[in-house]
């Protein structure tokens, strides 16, 4: 059977079906014969008949086996992006616990009335939580969204991560900090956190987009 102009519709229909489904492995030589034989039934030709099973001799282009070929490996790229798309959209919700439960540590110092006292063990306590706290924000290693996406989000995501070795750089407060330099740090979580609400929309946006 000769490969005509029906093969590229074939190609692009398998593709989007690969990609719905998630197979992953190219298909067959026998279903590949049989789609082929749907597409094309004027040319095929019925070898033999046994019982209720039927042989069909198929003959396919090199350059249509090629596209296939090369759209199973665009399935496995696909699937690897999809991967490497949802580590980095964990990594940012984890980012994001954590800095709400460092604000919420200070906010047990900064709520509190009458305020703590600078030797206070309860005041002493949140701070050593939120230092706690801040080491894994440090520890915490974010995987970068796939190219393309990221080169859409680098200037947010270069922004979120300016800490050594590409981290987030969270504010330190000594256990002695007094409460304005404690204010200070929760204005400063508070833009870390709408930073990363803005980064996991961009890079949902463009997820969508490329």
């Amino acid at each position: 059977m000769r490969v005509e102009g029906n093969d590229q519709r074939l190609a692009a229909a398998t593709a989007i079906q690969m990609q719905q489904t998630g197979v992953q492995q190219m298909l067959s030589p026998k279903t590949l014969q049989n789609r082929e034989a749907q597409t094309a039934g004027k040319e095929n030709s019925v070898q033999s008949i046994a019982g209720d099973k039927v042989s069909i001799k198929v003959e396919i282009s090199k350059n249509t086996a090629e596209t296939l070929q090369k759209m199973g490996n665009i399935s496995d790229f696909l699937n690897s992006v999809a991967t490497n798309l949802r580590q980095t959209n964990e990594g940012l919700k984890s980012a994001s616990a954590v800095v709400t439960d460092m604000k919420s540590s200070l906010d047990q110092i900064i709520k509190n009335y009458p305020p703590y006292s600078i030797e206070s063990k309860e005041r002493i306590a949140q701070l050593m939580s939120y230092s706690s706290l801040k080491q894994q924000i440090i520890s915490m290693m974010v995987p970068a969204p796939p190219t393309p996406i990221y080169d859409s989000v680098k200037h947010l995501w270069d922004d979120l991560f300016s800490g050594a070795g590409n981290t987030i750089q969270a504010p330190t407060l000594p256990l002695d900090a007094p409460d304005s330099h404690v204010n200070a740090a929760a204005n400063q979580l508070n833009v870390i956190s709408s930073q990363i609400g803005l980064l996991q929309e961009s890079v949902s946006s463009s997820a969508m987009t490329s």
